[in-house]
């Protein structure tokens, strides 16, 4: 092991069990990384096969690796071990059967630096080691994924909430990039927990975090295989760790009191831890269920019951959800109706419109009409009347004149007449 006290930009801890398989891949990733300024710390965690001989191996070619080796502990242990020795100004988790893209560390490095920030946030891609474990396991596709963008900077408590309400807290601690003094100030360890010691770590270094940031970078390859952690069946000290994780958030939700906003987002995630105990209290056969979780006051059997009574609750919740959605797709259906409905009155209503407005031109024109034909009606009785002055007028000068005709005829018979008439002839 290398005793030297060179400070290093980023130590980079590396638990190791049982990996012959993958840890040289895994550590060549590493050494591939565009940033050199790093050290690797590989724990070996008791491994029973040929993993340690290929870390000294590479001990021997690289003078930034160190190897430590002890019984099997577990990874909380490892890397509680590994951040005593580490001498990088930031902490860097990595599972020894994962990969890392070439520009993750001088990425994560580069964020940190420029903000002077606590902890960075990134997400990953997964692979499959087959393609029966991706049709087993077809989650973890996507499981590395964020549904929002987060950015700028945040304090710890509020990104958390964010995050936690949002459904985007990954608790692999193989997306986070830390400041080793920030762990130090806040002692901020890994618990005992032999599973799950990501969940209560993640969320303390969160709530922690003065200043923190979530980017959307896939810089680390998750490998998905058989026999890991992530695909194991379920066993009792499974079930311990899950007790533990709950106490300690239980703990958390205790100390944050006066923060009700947060205690809501701490309580969302112990709901979804007892929601997880009880989908693996399913998977146990009957015959092992009393073996695993004890009498009745046990806290394995009180923690199975809790879930259990979680579990109907949020069942009843979903049921109570879907048909809120299926009612609110219901009234989505009629309110689109009433919308078409509208839409259609108002284009009727706009035709009423048009015909009211063409009805009053016609009307506008037919009062004209009207007017144009009473004058021509008056004008009409005005020549009739003035017909008839003017007939009553000739048939009185027509009498007069029949008159003046027979008085003439008369006068001439008269002797005197005669005279008169003889005298003007003359």
């Amino acid at each position: 092991m290398n005793t030297d006290k060179k400070e290093y930009g980023i130590s980079v801890i590396m638990p190791c069990y049982n990996t012959e398989q993958y840890v040289e891949e895994t550590l060549k990733s590493v050494l591939n990384q565009s940033f050199k300024d790093y050290e690797i710390i590989c724990l070996n965690d008791g491994s029973t096969d040929g993993t340690l001989e290929i870390l000294k191996r590479y001990q021997q070619s690289y003078p930034n690796i160190r190897v430590i080796s002890s019984e099997n502990h577990g990874s909380a242990y490892q890397r509680n071990t590994g951040v005593q020795c580490a001498q990088g100004k930031y902490i860097y988790y990595m599972d020894s059967d994962d990969l890392l893209k070439e520009n993750c560390l001088e990425t994560l490095y580069q964020y940190a630096e420029a903000d002077n920030l606590d902890v960075v946030y990134f997400e990953a891609d997964s692979f499959y080691e087959t393609k029966e474990i991706e049709e087993a396991f077809p989650q973890f596709l996507t499981l590395y994924h964020r549904h929002k963008e987060y950015d700028g900077i945040y304090d710890g408590r509020n990104l958390y909430i964010q995050m936690e309400n949002a459904g985007d807290i990954k608790m692999s601690v193989g997306l986070q990039f830390t400041r080793r003094q920030f762990l130090q100030d806040n002692n901020i360890k890994f618990g005992t927990e032999r599973y799950f010691e990501d969940n209560l770590y993640t969320v303390k270094v969160t709530l922690k975090a003065g200043k923190a940031r979530c980017v959307r970078d896939n810089l680390y390859l998750r490998r998905v295989r058989a026999n890991s952690i992530m695909t194991t069946s379920e066993n009792k000290t499974r079930f311990e760790s899950y007790l533990e994780v709950v106490r300690g958030l239980m703990q958390i939700l205790e100390e944050e009191k006066q923060d009700f906003v947060l205690q809501e987002a701490i309580y969302k995630r112990i709901r979804g831890t007892f929601i997880n105990v009880y989908k693996d209290y399913l998977k146990v056969p009957e015959k092992e269920k009393e073996e695993f979780f004890g009498e009745k006051g046990s806290p394995l059997y009180l923690l199975t019951g809790m879930a259990s009574f979680i579990n109907i609750e949020e069942v009843d919740r979903k049921k109570v959800s879907e048909e809120l959605k299926k009612t609110y797709a219901e009234k989505s259906e009629i309110n689109a109706k009433l919308q078409r409905t509208y839409a259609e009155k108002s284009e009727i209503n706009a035709k009423l419109h048009k015909t009211y407005e063409e009805k009053s031109k016609i009307n506008a024109k037919l009062k004209k009409a009207y007017e144009e034909k009473t004058k021509r009606g008056e004008r009409i009785k005005e020549l009739q009347k003035e017909l008839k002055d003017t007939k009553e007028k000739l048939e009185k000068k027509s009498k007069r004149l029949e008159q003046l005709e027979q008085e003439k005829k008369q006068m001439e018979k008269h002797f005197l007449g005669r005279l008169v008439l003889g005298k003007y002839k003359k």
